[in-house]
């Protein structure tokens, strides 16, 4: 099966029980089975989205949301695919970095909030470090344990046939360690969103969860699951997308 069709069928299958349940919420809010004031029908929550993206400042919230996890996504992936390359190869970085990955990670990250903000204020900088930190540690996990699992055969025949560092890198690391390096950041991004929600809502002025938060504040319901569905996509394409990517660009491996 081609990477394009396992695409499709994966999403089939992810949107298919929603599609399901959105049927079901519709049928039940207009036949009053549930109350519809804090379930509204998914028909009105996308009627209000539209007109909140074309004509409100739903935009504006979605994009700032987008690049605080863009930023964090790209810093702590660039950064955790680096310390993990060298400490998969070194035995030495290993053994100085594997315990601080053993205590940091089950730490809630979210705990780091306040701490960032102590050091670099309540700011841009401290929302998106925090969220890096998250991936950084998912990222660097996967990439050390797939780069210590390619076996030295591999290298040793790379070496014999002439290939030099960047070489052996190129051609036998880099295609080992891509599906697992794509699990890490779609792990990794998905925390890092759940993470951008709890920093909208408590400490931000702009963003999905900020309008997530005020929403429910000011009673304004639909507007509340316009924001909570608008969260739900970019979600949805920060865990499955490298995935779906990893996939493609190893079409030799079989899901």
């Amino acid at each position: 099966m081609t990477a394009a069709r396992r695409s499709s069928s994966r999403l089939l299958l992810l949107l298919g029980p929603f599609v399901v349940l959105a049927i079901g919420w519709e049928a039940a809010a207009r036949g009053g089975l549930i109350d519809a004031r804090f379930f509204p029908p998914p028909t009105a929550v996308l009627g209000l989205a539209v007109e909140l993206y074309v004509h409100g400042d739903f935009l504006t919230h979605l994009l700032a949301s987008l690049r605080r996890v863009l930023l964090g996504g790209l810093l702590g992936t660039a950064s955790g695919v680096t310390m993990g390359l060298l400490a998969g190869r070194n035995g030495g970085v290993r053994a100085i970095l594997d315990p601080h990955l053993s205590v940091l990670y089950p730490l809630p990250k979210i705990a780091i909030l306040p701490v960032m903000f102590s050091i670099f204020g309540v700011s841009e900088t401290a929302r998106i470090l925090t969220m890096a930190l998250a991936v950084f540690l998912l990222v660097t996990i996967n990439t050390m344990d797939a780069v210590t699992q390619i076996e030295g055969q591999y290298i040793a025949a790379a070496r014999d046939n002439g290939a030099g560092r960047l070489a052996i890198y190129r051609e036998v690391v880099l295609p080992s360690i891509l599906p697992q390096v794509a699990s890490g950041l779609s792990l990794g991004l998905g925390i890092a969103v759940v993470l951008l929600v709890i920093i909208e809502m408590v400490a931000a002025d702009s963003g999905l969860g900020y309008v997530i938060w005020t929403s429910w504040q000011q009673f304004k319901i639909l507007e509340l699951y316009v924001a909570l569905f608008s969260i739900n996509v970019l979600g949805l394409v920060f865990v499955h997308g490298p995935e779906e990517i990893g996939d493609w660009l190893t079409p030799w491996q079989q899901r």
